[in-house]
This record gives structure tokens, sequence and C-alpha cells, in this order.
């Protein structure tokens, strides 16, 4: 009888040694990189984002709205990611930055955001590099 209980406490011990050395370990999140929207005659847009400390992050917009007028908005802040997400609000100005490793979406629930006339930052922003942007040049 004893045999058999420590023949089992022996087998899960074991498996639950073998299961744990195996889990995935996951690497943080690293937004820094340049991200990307085009639609066409609808507008353009590029975002930029700078690690510059522990879990802070320059980040800088610059958006193009359709046509006919082209208005553009800018935007450079710092920002803390708390689980893939950043999050500026100014008065009436919310912007929320959604990270993935491919991508950034951004959600701006209202237009008070000091761009120009029916321009927002909102959409869906496509990765094209990881490396340190520039952050003098907006563009």
């Amino acid at each position: 009888m004893i045999k058999s209980v420590i023949s089992i406490v022996l087998f899960f011990g074991s498996i639950f040694f073998l299961t744990s050395s195996f889990q995935i370990q996951h690497a943080p999140l690293n937004p820094t990189g340049t991200y990307e929207y085009d639609k066409g005659d609808n507008g353009n847009g590029i975002i930029k984002v700078k690690n510059i400390g522990k879990d802070k992050f320059k980040v800088s917009i610059f958006v193009v709205g359709g046509g006919p007028s082209h208005n553009m908005g800018e935007f450079m802040e710092d920002l803390k990611l708390k689980n893939g997400v950043m999050i500026y609000k100014s008065g009436e100005c919310e912007l929320k930055f959604i990270f993935s490793e491919k991508a950034v979406k951004v959600i701006q629930p209202g237009w008070d955001c000091g761009f120009g006339m029916g321009v927002m930052a909102d959409g869906y922003y496509k990765k094209t590099s990881s490396k340190v942007p520039d952050m003098e040049d907006p563009y």
C-alpha cells in the first residue's frame, strides 16, 4: 500500500515537473517601431513609437484626412504601456492604443484632439518596421 502511494506521488510529481518546465514563456510586447495605414483618397496615417524608459514610450501620430480638404493632425506624447495598451486623455481628447505584434488599433471616441476639421486618428495601423524611429520628423 505504501509503495502504491509513493508511486502515485512520484508519478504526479514528475508530470507536474514536465508540464511546468515546458510552458511557453512569452516575451513582453515591445511596440517600438513604425505603423501605417493608407485609405487612398480617404486619408492616411503614420504612428511612430520609441521606448524611452521602463514601460514608457514616446508616441507620435501624423494623420491626413480625406478629400477634398485633406486636413491634417499631429500628436506627440509620452505614454505608459500596460498590458499592451496605452491611453492618452486630456480634456475632451482621448486616444486608446491597443498593440499587437503586427499592428496597433487606435480608438478615438470624440473629435476634440486638436486635429484638423474632420480628421481622426482612429483606425487600424499595420506595423511596417520594428526599427527605432526618428521622432524628430513626424512623417
